[in-house]
């Protein structure tokens, strides 16, 4: 198997591709949040992991079987475990926009995303919409549409994503008549704007761990919680009233649920709105829950 050649300069990646220009700038991000990997997000060293990793995916017969090999790989490289899940979360990006010749690829992204922790991956999901509008040409296949605006799990971004396919289409159709265009390009403005507004308003929404460990905390008081019910009882609780997927939450509690500096102010807020409440429990970023 050929060993990858790294690069020496990030332009090397960005120069000519949006694709990993939009990457670039959510790394960047991360460096500019308050995440305790702030610091240690080295752009380049990130990129040339994360191509490394895809080039020996595509040679891979079965690229699903090799993520806990490759996870734990990084980990004995000494990557921090949020530069593990940022790596795995690029590496994800990028071949889910690459051409796949291997059809066991989609597994692989499919065990992939359900690796990544969410308060991560979240980073990644806006540039992922966009770059799904973008490539999406003007098919007559619905199905082929379909199942790229399937792979969009926020339902008003799907919705966004089917108006603006149809407001291209009309556009494409309505050539000539500058009138009918602007017409289509002020309803796609305003329903953007609709929506830009309901996602505005969800997002103090805190994230899957911090909302299992407040459900978690609040079925102990009752008498409820690991010591009285089975794991996976109340994982499918939580996901019930959360929507985050199942296995990414019993997993989450299996290992035991912990906090990092990332979610400083969540916590914050929590503990206001529990306090408000005068409710017995809070929540301890320092705790294993």
């Amino acid at each position: 198997m050929k060993k990858y050649k790294p690069k020496t300069d990030i332009g090397e990646y960005t120069n000519n591709n949006e694709l990993n220009a939009r990457i670039y700038q959510v790394l960047l991000n991360f460096q500019n949040s308050k995440t305790h990997c702030r610091n240690k997000l080295n752009p380049l060293k990130i990129f040339n992991k994360v191509y490394a990793i895809c080039e020996q995916l595509e040679q891979e017969q079965h690229p699903e079987q090799t993520i806990s090999k490759i996870w734990h790989k990084l980990r004995r490289e000494r990557f921090l475990l949020c530069e593990t899940n940022v790596i795995f979360s690029c590496v994800y990006v990028v071949l889910l926009f690459s051409k796949k010749e291997n059809p066991n690829m989609q597994f692989f992204l499919n065990s992939c995303r359900q690796r990544i922790d969410e308060d991560y991956f979240q980073e990644f999901e806006h540039l992922i919409r966009e770059e799904l509008t973008q490539i999406t040409p003007l098919t007559d296949d619905f199905e082929e549409l379909k199942k790229e605006a399937d792979k969009i799990t926020d339902l008003n971004q799907r919705e966004l994503f089917y108006i603006e396919f149809l407001t291209h289409r009309h556009q494409s159709e309505n050539k000539g008549n500058i009138v009918k265009q602007v017409i289509e390009e002020i309803s796609l403005i305003q329903r953007t704007k609709e929506l830009t507004t309901i996602e505005k308003d969800t997002l103090n929404s805190a994230s899957m761990k911090i909302k299992a460990v407040v459900i978690l905390e609040l079925l102990k008081g009752l008498q409820l919680g690991p010591a009285n019910n089975d794991l996976s009882k109340i994982s499918r609780l939580i996901t019930y009233l959360t929507d985050f997927s199942y296995n990414s939450v019993y997993r989450a509690l299996q290992g035991g649920i912990c906090f990092t500096d990332f979610h400083n102010e969540q916590i914050a807020e929590v503990n206001k709105i529990l306090t408000e409440l005068n409710a017995t429990i809070s929540i301890n970023i320092n705790k294993q829950y």
